[in-house]
């Protein structure tokens, strides 16, 4: 995984973990790689990847049981996705007003994509 520098390292392993979960990769209910497992994978210290897990566990996405390992919550579903969407339209919007398209601009494009479609 390339890692971006505006964001820290454990929250983008905490959000490719959220989209492994959406896109069923990681189904609900399910044991997680440990955090060495994790470690390997993505290249990282294994202190990177319990802040990542910790702050899982804290959004309600998964439960950790000391000794056992950790789950993904089966009713964390609902939630995780809208978060999700909401935070990738958040950015979205705010990435093209940047680039100095107005509210009006940006809902034309979205809505000339989607008829492309």
């Amino acid at each position: 995984m390339d890692f971006r520098t505006d964001m820290p390292i454990y929250l983008q392993i905490a959000n490719h973990i959220k989209e492994r979960i959406m896109s069923g990769a990681l189904p609900y209910g399910e044991k997680l790689p440990s955090v060495r497992e994790y470690s390997l994978e993505y290249e990282v210290s294994p202190l990177t990847i319990q802040r990542a897990m910790t702050e899982l566990d804290s959004e309600g996405i998964i439960k950790s049981k000391r000794g056992v390992g950790s789950f993904v919550l089966v009713d964390c579903k609902d939630n995780l996705e809208e978060r999700m969407v909401d935070r990738q339209i958040e950015d979205f919007i705010a990435k093209m007003r940047n680039v100095g398209l107005s509210d009006t601009a940006i809902l034309n494009k979205v809505k000339g994509a989607l008829e492309d479609e």
